[in-house]
């Protein structure tokens, strides 16, 4: 998910994961589950399988778990804040972990087109030091609609490949 907001004194680009699912509605699923294969488990220990009870708490906390994990991997952003002469890129999950800034003027783009039709571009923010992906969990559309956006911003595509990224 892409969005572009304007201020008084910067341009605020966010780049996000798109979330099917709230971590309510996963522990909604989790909760759900937890009853279900309850029921089952109880079920089976009232006919005597009471070695499954452990196995039911195993599979509920292997669920819980990975829904966590997928719920903590998409509260990643990278946010680009576009200034007169500046642009500062943060990234990171909840709050910003890695902050790069660089003069407007010194920075450009570097875009890899994928083979298969359905892969999204791959977007670099380069400089003289270093190529920064952005991005990188976007879809096809969204990626697209970045370049857009960066484009409109002023910054210039350097590189625009198929096959490989050159350095600057």
């Amino acid at each position: 998910m892409v969005t572009l907001e304007h201020t008084a004194i910067e341009s605020l680009l966010i780049v996000r994961p798109n979330r099917s699912a709230s971590w309510r509605l996963n522990k909604l699923i989790i909760v759900v589950f937890s009853i279900w294969i309850g029921l089952i488990a109880g079920v089976f220990a009232a006919i005597g399988l009471w070695p499954i009870l452990p196995f039911a708490g195993l599979e509920i906390s292997a669920l819980a778990s990975a829904l966590y994990f997928v719920c903590w991997k998409l509260q990643q952003r990278h946010v680009l804040r576009f200034r007169d002469n500046g642009l500062t890129l943060e990234k990171g999950f909840y709050y910003p972990r890695f902050t790069w800034r660089f003069a407007r003027d010194a920075v450009s783009l570097s875009v890899e087109v994928q083979p298969h039709p359905w892969d999204p571009l791959k977007i670099f923010l380069c400089s003289r030091e270093e190529h920064i992906p952005l991005g990188n969990f976007l879809n096809k559309d969204d990626s697209k609609k970045l370049l857009a956006l960066l484009k409109e911003q002023g910054l210039r595509v350097r590189n625009y490949s198929e096959l490989i990224r050159m350095d600057i």
